[in-house]
């Protein structure tokens, strides 16, 4: 297993922008995975009804995404909503949520559509990346990880890469870096309201 992440790590060059964008977004990035949420989530401690509604916050976000990037594929490797959706199913099977009391993806959806082709993509970055990397750790942990599995993690990792990367310069270099921030910045917002919740708000 471990040989096989490793491999998976080096199937791509980063080209000078990429590692750029990667540098200049580490800060906010390293704040994420230390989130109180994913500690629990690592260390067994997080309730599975959190982790349900990070699904549905999720969910729509991930579809929106794919209607730009992959509406005409029909490869699991690029379409994660339907991973997603399987997952939640899975949860529902055992948790009772009226989720729409726990819709926390408003401002980022709404943000989303109104950026352009180009900058969208940092949802790719910061969602599909997390997926194809850290998910790899994390679905060791979560009850149910469709979400995680990958038919061709290798090859896929490298083509979102390099779907990322398209039309990367230096004159937008900078913006798309300040973007990507605040797609993080909204992933965490999203974090910080579910990681608030109690049993007795349900």
């Amino acid at each position: 297993m471990l040989l096989h992440l490793l491999n998976v790590l080096t199937a791509f060059r980063p080209n000078q922008f990429s590692k750029k964008l990667k540098k200049e977004t580490k800060e906010i990035h390293d704040k994420i995975e230390k989130h109180p949420f994913f500690i629990d989530l690592l260390s067994g401690d997080l309730p599975d009804y959190k982790y349900a509604i990070y699904l549905y916050n999720l969910s729509p976000i991930y579809s929106s995404v794919e209607m730009y990037f992959f509406k005409n594929t029909i490869n699991s490797d690029y379409v994660r909503s339907k991973a997603v959706i399987q997952d939640l199913q899975n949860y529902n099977k055992t948790i009772n949520l009226d989720y729409n009391k726990f819709n926390f993806n408003s401002e980022w959806i709404e943000y989303f559509f109104h950026k352009s082709l180009f900058f969208k993509k940092t949802e790719l970055y910061v969602r599909w990346l997390a997926d194809m990397y850290g998910g790899q750790f994390l679905k060791k942990k979560v009850k149910y990880s469709s979400k995680y599995e990958f038919v061709n993690l290798r090859k896929s990792l490298k083509e979102v890469r390099l779907l990322i990367e398209e039309g990367l310069n230096e004159t937008n270099i900078d913006a798309f870096i300040g973007e990507t921030k605040r797609t993080y910045e909204f992933h965490s917002k999203i974090l910080d309201k579910i990681y608030e919740l109690t049993e007795e708000s349900l």
